[in-house]
């Protein structure tokens, strides 16, 4: 099977529990994607690319380069935004020291706060209180694009990291002592 193929099965898989609450269907025509090598990126097309690259800052670390994106001006935004969630992705398997096989996470960005609580009460039926999550049933992180940051997404990356390496999940306050551990070593 071809690296295309593969892609489609995934983003299908990946997108399927997404797609079967009635908001998410009433948004589909309303949302971007793009791949990576470990996410699946749905994007609300109102959502700003150009902000969500400038507030996931990697500029300060030894484990992304931006300077190859200077020398070749036809990557897309997207191509750019890509290489910097697999950046992030591989760093925080390298702090965590875990590397599940085959995984790819859905990331959902949404405009504004506002989207995002409405996913959230459709989920869990309740008001959120979180500025973004992440559900291990569906492999999906939730955010927006003014809280979207490299912090973050470590954060609620690691959650997945954890929760596709360990066979039995470690309790609650482990996971989540974990991903914060990752977003604070981000920068080491």
């Amino acid at each position: 099977m071809g690296f295309r193929s593969l892609s489609i099965l995934l983003i299908t898989a990946c997108l399927v529990p997404y797609l079967s609450t009635g908001y998410a269907c009433a948004q589909e025509e309303e949302r971007g994607l793009f791949l990576s090598r470990f996410c699946t990126v749905s994007y609300e097309k109102d959502a700003n690319l150009k902000t969500i690259n400038r507030r996931i800052n990697l500029r300060f670390s030894d484990f992304y380069t931006p300077g190859r994106f200077r020398k070749n001006a036809g990557l897309t935004m997207e191509d750019i935004l890509s290489e910097k969630l697999d950046a992030i992705f591989s760093r925080v398997e390298d702090i965590l020291d875990m590397y599940p096989s085959k995984i790819n996470v859905t990331i959902n960005i949404y405009k504004n706060r506002d989207s995002l609580d409405r996913v959230y009460d459709e989920i869990f039926n309740e008001q959120n209180k979180a500025v973004s999550f992440y559900i291990y049933k569906t492999n999906t992180i939730y955010t927006t694009e003014r809280a979207i940051t490299q912090a973050i997404l470590a954060h609620e990356m690691a959650h997945c990291i954890i929760d596709h390496y360990f066979v039995i999940l470690p309790p609650r306050k482990i996971q989540e002592m974990l991903a914060v551990y990752a977003d604070v070593h981000l920068k080491d």
